[in-house]
């Protein structure tokens, strides 16, 4: 697979630009990071690499691929290209920086990346990383991009250099996710809601707890639009084995539970996602 170089990446040791020097990325000071023949670079500094091989596992990566490419989150997918196709919208010009936080195996931009209308693809520079390696793999050879290994604390990107950035399921990094905003961007976050795989939550789970109280954005964001999708899908028991694989229910819940929700042929889940779509606000 080919790199594809954003002009906005930066050396995550001294955060200046870095450039192509045959098959690797080198900045001014001397710092050189190998492209992967998969098409990706790995740009996680060693401060943010708390263990030999940080977030999702390969098997973790493969149980997500397999369930998202069945197309049962393509409600989630549409959402996130109707929001892309709204603010492409509103930039009449110039070319726009797409970036995925926590990009995957790349199911969400690949649809985005499919389905723009050529004059915008062919301005759209879709970005995305992700702290797992085993993800950005898959994210490489899915769609055409910048792919990078990278961590949300310490996003290696320029400051203002991204229109649209994607937060889905993620853990955000609202200092970071402000830095690199563009002065007209929009944050957009993906996050459950109250009944999300309630169906399955309840076998898992002794107790179901409500989730918090949303937390509000404060000076940092303002929320300027909020969706809330809601429906049921039904999965047989190799689903149901990708979907706790790829969730933090499969290591939060005991083997008995799981072999409980395992145990059915076929079990009927609630999808409940809300999406907000929020600009960088003014401090005073």
């Amino acid at each position: 697979m080919t790199f594809v170089l954003h002009p906005a990446l930066r050396c995550p040791v001294d955060a200046v630009p870095l450039v192509m020097d045959e098959l690797s990325l080198v900045c001014e000071h001397g710092h050189r990071f190998d492209v992967a023949r998969q098409g990706y670079v790995n740009l996680l500094g060693p401060k943010d690499k708390r263990s030999k091989d940080p977030g999702d596992s390969k098997e973790m990566v493969s149980a997500r691929a397999a369930f998202l490419n069945a197309d049962f989150y393509q409600p989630l997918a549409d959402a996130c290209l109707d929001i892309t196709l709204g603010y492409c919208s509103t930039v009449a010009e110039g070319r726009i920086t797409l970036l995925d936080a926590g990009c995957g195996d790349g199911y969400y931009l690949h649809h985005v990346q499919k389905n723009l209308p050529n004059d915008l693809r062919n301005r759209t520079s879709l970005v995305g990383f992700d702290i797992s390696k085993w993800a950005v793999q898959q994210c490489a050879r899915r769609c055409d991009g910048t792919w990078f290994v990278g961590s949300n604390r310490n996003i290696p990107m320029a400051d203002a250099s991204a229109n649209l950035l994607f937060d889905v399921f993620g853990f955000p990094d609202y200092a970071s996710f402000r830095r690199i905003l563009a002065p007209n961007g929009r944050l957009v976050r993906v996050t459950p809601g109250d009944r999300h795989l309630i169906q399955l939550r309840e076998i898992i789970y002794p107790n179901i707890k409500p989730r918090s109280e949303r937390a509000p954005y404060q000076e940092t964001f303002n929320v300027v639009s909020e969706k809330h999708i809601t429906y049921e899908m039904s999965l047989g028991t190799e689903e149901l084995k990708s979907l706790l694989l790829m969730t933090p229910h499969m290591f939060r819940s005991t083997p008995e539970r799981r072999q409980q929700a395992l145990s059915k042929d076929q079990l009927t889940l609630t999808v409940d996602v809300i999406f907000e779509e929020l600009e960088t606000a003014t401090i005073e």
